[in-house]
């Protein structure tokens, strides 16, 4: 990419704080275009990846809430990449994960859209991993790839959906997710950064239905000179609606992130709740760390609540690793490496969390096949 690249404006807090924080969004660049990332898609035989939707499906998609944005939104539309549309037909009960593998390429921009609809009671799980291993180190954070991720869950309905960024530090991801829920539906999503140059992600969810439910798992490790960002919004429209949100991360040696976590009772959600936890480890000096809890009510019969756990190990957990000869820099290490360990072993491929653990040498390469 060049220096012709535009800025764009992303991931804005529903409710605007102080500008000076600098929390209200954040910015990127972009080319005024990216061209189709190269992918490699294995759906189970159940699932469909036709492009038969009707209007009314188009348009609950399209006109869905961005979490990073309607900048975003309204970009990468515009961008010459076709969605893929990936469907369960009613009642349908997907037994394998579909997988999308997405690749970065040396200094392009590269962008893919993707269309899931889980009909009435039906369940699938989608896995989606972007991998930077062609990407040479000398691109320097150029190489990028954008993902826009759309979901219409209808009555009864679950989606799993797991989104991994492994791009390595000439990468930088954003990940948007655009999801409506209708009534008892569930949406659960797992979200894990294993150190980018950038990592953004965006989720926005509509929980429209009566007892529609959403949880997120974030996991991430940021190193020297890597930014971590995310934008969570739940809206609560229908009574009795839940959402969770977790946040488990590392940050080290000047690596920054934001954590934008938004929970939205709106006027007729009564009996709804929302809760969202953060626990990071600082792990450096010069660590950036912001985090912006909002919970926005104009519903009176609801509940919403934040904690956070942010600092350094404890004197009592260095103190029981000391005891047992470990030294302080490999005490944390281990629990740094164990939080990201923790969320890999949730991936539900057997064959992208073998490699993984690999990687991260949790696992023996012929233990993995």
């Amino acid at each position: 990419m060049t220096d012709d690249r535009m800025t764009l404006s992303i991931s804005p807090l529903p409710g605007p704080t102080w500008n000076w924080l600098k929390v209200n969004d954040a910015e990127i660049k972009v080319p005024e275009e990216a061209e189709e990332a190269l992918a490699e898609v294995d759906l189970p035989g159940e699932l469909s990846d036709t492009m038969l939707l009707d209007e009314e499906d188009v348009e609950t998609l399209i006109s869905a809430e961005s979490g990073l944005g309607s900048n975003f939104a309204a970009w990468i539309a515009g961008c010459p990449v076709d969605p893929v549309t990936i469907t369960a037909s009613k009642g349908m009960q997907a037994e394998t994960p579909a997988v999308v593998r997405l690749y970065a390429t040396n200094k392009e921009a590269a962008a893919n859209r993707y269309q899931v609809i889980a009909r009435q009671d039906s369940e699938l799980t989608l896995v989606m991993y972007i991998s930077g291993k062609d990407v040479d180190a000398a691109s320097d954070g150029n190489a990028t790839v954008s993902l826009d991720t759309r979901i219409l869950i209808q009555d009864g309905a679950k989606v799993h959906l797991v989104q991994v960024c492994d791009g390595g530090a000439a990468v930088g991801s954003y990940v948007d997710v655009a999801a409506v829920l209708g009534e008892r539906s569930e949406l659960s999503i797992l979200q894990i950064s294993m150190g980018e140059a950038e990592a953004f992600f965006g989720v926005a969810a509509d929980l429209q239905g009566k007892s529609s439910k959403l949880s997120i798992d974030t996991a991430f490790s940021a190193g020297a000179g890597e930014r971590v960002d995310m934008n969570y919004i739940a809206r609560h429209h229908g009574k009795h609606t839940e959402s969770v949100i977790r946040v488990n991360g590392v940050l080290r040696e000047n690596a920054e992130k934001t954590f934008r976590g938004t929970i939205d009772f709106i006027r007729g959600s009564a009996g709804a709740t929302g809760d969202e936890r953060e626990d990071v480890l600082l792990l450096g000096e010069n660590v950036v760390n912001k985090t912006v809890p909002l919970i926005l009510c104009s519903e009176e019969d609801v509940e919403g609540s934040h904690g956070a756990t942010i600092g350094d190990l404890s004197d009592e957990t260095l103190y029981y690793f000391r005891s047992r000869g470990i030294d302080d820099e490999t005490a944390y290490n281990l629990i740094a490496a164990g939080r990201l360990v923790s969320a890999v072993q949730k991936i539900p491929d057997e064959t992208l969390k073998n490699e993984l653990l690999v990687k991260m040498g949790e696992l023996e390469e012929e233990d993995s096949e």
